[in-house]
């Protein structure tokens, strides 16, 4: 998904909470706001990502958070009959860093009920922080709802002491799953907002980053450089070439500017050693195949560029294959012949094969020509919702029996007809774990680029999907896989098989 299409469909729900910030709430609180995402991102700039480094030590009870306020003797109070541990927030006066610190080992937390308010700022920055690590908790206020807006929370209101600490164990339970876990969100496009200033080392209106990352406990992601189809004719493929090198270059040099914080990895054992390093991996992959334009030489190119996958073609039809959207000429057909020597060279290239975007025709001919898994970086499920960027079962049974994987998305409009949530996501996510098996399932935001639905609307988010996971019963070790176990084994199964060849 694109930024232009969703404009027109949708009014970019990706900055909709942002949008809906400086619409509807005070000038001062959007200025609160802004000055604490200023004051992390500087603290970025000196410090490495966060980390809990382990839960030995905490309470065996859930650690609910009180602030400083006249009722915090009755909440903590209230929190120890309910079966809680009940801990001081930073006093009044703190940072809004204090308060991010601080809440690395929150589980939930407590406020009176209309206690956020505007005349109140160290109450603005306790549902900041609260909001920023999606911290389960109780009591609102007019203003609290008017900057939430049902974008990002679950929905549903927590209505009492009980209900928080059984929700801040399963919270508690999701953060240990993902921080003992390698995770990946296998399809962002954070690249395409470099000329606004953002960047990954910072905390802005983008969906994602390092401060977002650390948040939503997230490991890695796939950064994207993306190129609108254009003209087939020599001149136009030479420019779409020129285009997608400098974009990789950008990429590139905005890790480079973090080298504390992350770096670009190009296998699973370097993604790995990043982690091991206390720091964020990102990967690269090209959406559009019209990026290497007529020559099969720039395959190698892309793989020595550090470009970990291609995904053949977008919206319209290339020189490769055809679209599985309505500006595809034909639905029904598929790869060109140009289009099957690229999927033998990446396989000699060890670069995976991304079927997003392609017609169904082109999955079933990559499936019969590749000698290696392939994936969907960023998918649904027809049988939920008939969108043409879904896989219907038969193909979800084929990507099994073919070693990939389908990486689900959180695009809206690719969800359901309209007002998607977490839980039209996870609609989708069941259906491909329940068709395709377990191992063959992970997480494609797209955020960025059209992903975000009510309750996941940035990587901070992401662990609003291990809640979900657990509440619907899949074990550990199949979270494990769904985080990144499942995509890194497609990864270097496709690598070993060009290293043997």
């Amino acid at each position: 998904m694109r930024k232009l299409s969703f404009i027109i469909l949708s009014g970019i729900l990706a900055l909709a909470p942002a949008a809906s910030i400086a619409q509807t709430i005070p000038a001062k609180v959007v200025s609160l706001f802004n000055n604490a995402d200023a004051e992390i991102s500087e603290y970025y700039s000196y410090s490495g990502p966060m980390a809990r480094g382990g839960r030995l030590g905490l309470s065996v009870l859930p650690r609910i958070a009180v602030p400083d306020c006249e009722e915090a003797g009755h909440l903590k109070e209230m929190i120890s009959r309910s079966g809680g541990d009940p801990v001081d927030m930073p006093a009044k006066g703190c940072s809004a860093m204090d308060l991010r610190l601080s809440a690395l080992w929150w589980d939930g937390a407590a406020m009176p009920d209309g206690w956020v308010s505007e005349d109140n700022d160290y109450s603005i920055l306790v549902f900041k922080t609260v909001a920023s690590w999606n911290v389960p908790f109780i009591g609102e206020s007019g203003l609290s709802r008017l900057i939430d807006n049902g974008l990002r929370r679950l929905p549903g209101r927590i209505e009492s002491f009980e209900e928080l600490v059984r929700k801040a164990r399963t919270y508690r339970k999701a953060v240990e799953l993902m921080e003992g876990s390698f995770t990946i969100d296998t399809h962002c496009d954070l690249p395409e907002d470099y000329d606004k200033g953002r960047s990954v080392g910072t905390r802005t209106l983008s969906q994602t980053g390092v401060p977002k990352m650390d948040e939503g406990r997230l490991d890695t992601q796939v950064l994207i450089s993306f190129l609108w189809q254009g003209p087939l004719d020599e001149a136009s493929l030479r420019q779409a070439v020129a285009k997608n090198l400098a974009q990789i270059a950008e990429i590139k040099d905005d890790v480079a500017k973090y080298p504390h914080l992350c770096g670009i990895a190009t296998t699973p054992e370097e993604a790995h050693a990043l982690k091991a390093e206390g720091k964020k991996a990102f990967l690269i992959g090209l959406e559009n195949g019209y990026g290497i334009g007529n020559d099969l030489g720039n395959i190698k190119r892309m793989r020595d560029l550090g470009i970990i996958y291609i995904t053949l073609c977008h919206f319209s039809d290339n020189s490769i294959c055809n679209t599985s959207s309505h500006r595809g000429s034909d639905p029904a057909k598929g790869l060109t012949e140009f289009g099957k020597e690229v999927v033998r060279e990446m396989n000699r290239q060890g670069l995976m094969i991304d079927l997003s975007h392609p017609s169904a025709q082109t999955f079933w001919d990559c499936v019969r020509l590749s000698e290696a898994p392939i994936i969907c970086s960023h998918s649904g499920a027809k049988a939920i919702y008939g969108h043409d960027r879904g896989l219907d079962d038969r193909q979800l049974k084929a990507l099994a029996e073919n070693g990939g994987v389908i990486q689900v998305y959180t695009v809206a409009d690719f969800l359901r007809p309209s007002g998607a949530t977490i839980d039209d996501f996870m609609a989708h996510f069941n259906h491909c774990v329940e068709v395709a098996g377990a191992e063959h399932v992970g997480i494609g935001s797209d955020f960025d680029g059209g992903g975000g639905v009510i309750g996941c609307n940035g990587v901070n988010d992401l662990v609003n999907v291990t809640v979900k996971m657990l509440e619907h019963g899949y074990t550990p070790d199949q979270i494990k896989g769904f985080w990144g176990g499942n995509f890194m084994r497609v990864m270097e199964n496709v690598q070993s098989i060009a290293n043997r060849d």
